[in-house]
């Protein structure tokens, strides 16, 4: 069987979709126009903030716009109607009845600390817990008695609405990244806690990000949360995306800094002997050992898996490092018109994307192309199971020029798949291609892949794996920046077997 029988195309259907993609982004410009016009929200919305939850009904209109929607949200919850917020979609995968849309905030807290504006009597305020304060005090003292019946916001700070005269406590995120947690911990605040023993997880410690994975089954606004964690308590308090600059993270010590082509491990001693650091004084170590990762040009990004990506986000003309294993090599190159170009050389291809502009995405395959049996076997696994989603990798073995199909641990569901990386596979080998598939709806790179796919390297996604002729779509990935790739210049033809 021919590898384009397998999807059903033909070679002129492949010339029409080159064609097709070639046109573009005038295109995209106008969607983006359209977008701006207003988001609706289909009724019922059930608005999930933790200790705020509520669902909203309109018996008079099926849909609400946001501005509608932020203003019922203000209304019910009056802690939020002098706090900026924006608003996310969910995607819950079991949905209660009757249920249309999901929605959690992202709250921009602001501290207030100027104590002399207070004006009381005011109210400390909490959903449904209150403390009510006649007598004048200080912000330390109020915050002593919240903490005194409320010990989770042990270190809150306060937002203070000034028309209502409410403080509101919120916390912020300062748990160490990559820590490991004893038993018994509790993770919640307020009515929403849970206390966690051995018997939840089989092990002995437990990371931040499967206590997140955890309490999220339960709370999915938590799904992209971070903690505060009070250590005399062991107790970690959620604290929900605020879309607000995470420099100043607290990452647990040792952790691995990895870049394109090489790795460094960041150890006690090389930061006076701290047991966590921030990201900052974290690139300040990789700058001694990398001077070109300079504060200005670089950003520091924290996996929850625990390591560090050092991404360069500007540098000068000409820039080359020298990588720990042979065959890779990192350049930022300027061309004519000052548009500076990231390539990035692995042993069995080039990637490149113009940095400055954030597109043009592209890769050119330098070692042979991958087999078409390895294609074969992706969708031969894929269709044991069409319903679920799937995970598989392709992975260049340099010393043997040749290529391997992995399947890595995996949690599978009808609408999500989430895979382990195993750290072993990636050093073993070079990681060349993520593969997953969305079951029997379409091929397509959803907003989740976009977030998740910051790598350097080739991404395929499958869909309709109920049809006897399944769809793809294949891309070219470089630190966010994506490109499509043709696929007869990845795999191998019935010619070229």
């Amino acid at each position: 069987m021919d590898l384009f029988d397998i999807f059903g195309i033909t070679e002129e259907e492949l010339k029409d979709e080159k064609k097709a993609s070639a046109k573009p982004k005038k295109k995209e410009k106008k969607e983006k126009k359209e977008k701006k016009q207003g988001t609706n929200y289909k009724l019922p919305v059930s608005f999930c903030a933790g200790h705020l939850r509520h669902v909203f009904y309109d018996e008079a209109a099926g849909t609400w716009s946001e501005d509608t929607l932020k203003k019922n949200i203000r209304s019910t919850f009056r802690e939020l109607a002098g706090i900026f917020f924006k608003i996310s979609v969910m995607n819950v995968e079991e949905k209660e009845e009757g249920i249309e849309t999901y929605i959690r905030p992202e709250i921009m807290y602001k501290e207030f600390t100027n104590e002399d504006k207070l004006e009381f009597p005011l109210e400390v305020t909490a959903g449904t817990e209150s403390l009510w304060l006649d007598t004048k005090m200080s912000l330390d003292e109020i915050r002593a008695l919240w903490v005194e019946a409320h010990p989770e916001y042990d270190g809150c700070r306060f937002q203070y609405d000034e028309k209502q005269k409410l403080l509101i406590p919120f916390m912020e995120r300062n748990a160490p990244g990559g820590k490991k947690y004893t038993f018994p911990v509790t993770v919640g605040y307020l009515g929403i806690q849970e206390t966690y023993g051995e018997e939840d997880f089989g092990v002995s410690e437990v990371t931040e990000a499967e206590l997140q994975q955890k309490f999220a089954s339960h709370y999915p606004e938590f799904s992209e949360c971070g903690f505060a964690y009070i250590e005399e308590q062991n107790h970690l308090f959620p604290v929900m995306k605020s879309g607000q600059e995470e420099k100043d993270k607290s990452i647990a010590i040792p952790v691995e800094v990895r870049a394109s082509g090489f790795s460094l491990t960041i150890n006690p001693e090389d930061i006076q002997g701290k047991r966590s650091a921030t990201l900052e004084e974290i690139r300040e170590v990789l700058e001694g050992v990398y001077p070109e990762y300079t504060k200005d040009r670089t950003d520091m990004q924290y996996d929850q898996r625990h390591f560090v990506v050092p991404v360069l986000i500007s540098s000068r003309k000409g820039l080359e490092i020298r990588p720990l294993n042979p065959g890779w090599k990192h350049e930022i190159i300027e061309d004519e018109y000052q548009d500076k170009w990231r390539v990035e050389t692995t042993p069995f291809g080039v990637f490149r994307c113009n940095s400055s502009k954030k597109d043009q995405a592209a890769f050119q395959l330098s070692a042979h192309k991958i087999p078409r049996r390895i294609l074969e076997d992706v969708i031969r696994i894929f269709k044991k199971t069409p319903a679920l989603e799937h995970a598989l990798q392709i992975f260049y073995d340099n010393s043997k020029d040749s290529y391997i199909l992995f399947e890595p641990e995996q949690c599978v569901t009808r609408g999500s798949v989430k895979f382990k990386r195993d750290l072993q596979m990636e050093q073993k080998y070079i990681l060349v291609m993520d593969i997953h598939s969305h079951g029997m709806y379409s091929a397509f790179f959803s907003s989740v892949d976009n977030e998740d796919e910051k790598g350097i390297r080739l991404y395929m996604v499958f869909g309709n794996l109920d049809r006897h002729t399944p769809g793809y779509a294949l891309r070219v990935g470089v630190a966010g920046i994506f490109g499509e790739v043709a696929l007869e210049d990845i795999f191998e033809g019935r010619s070229e077997a």
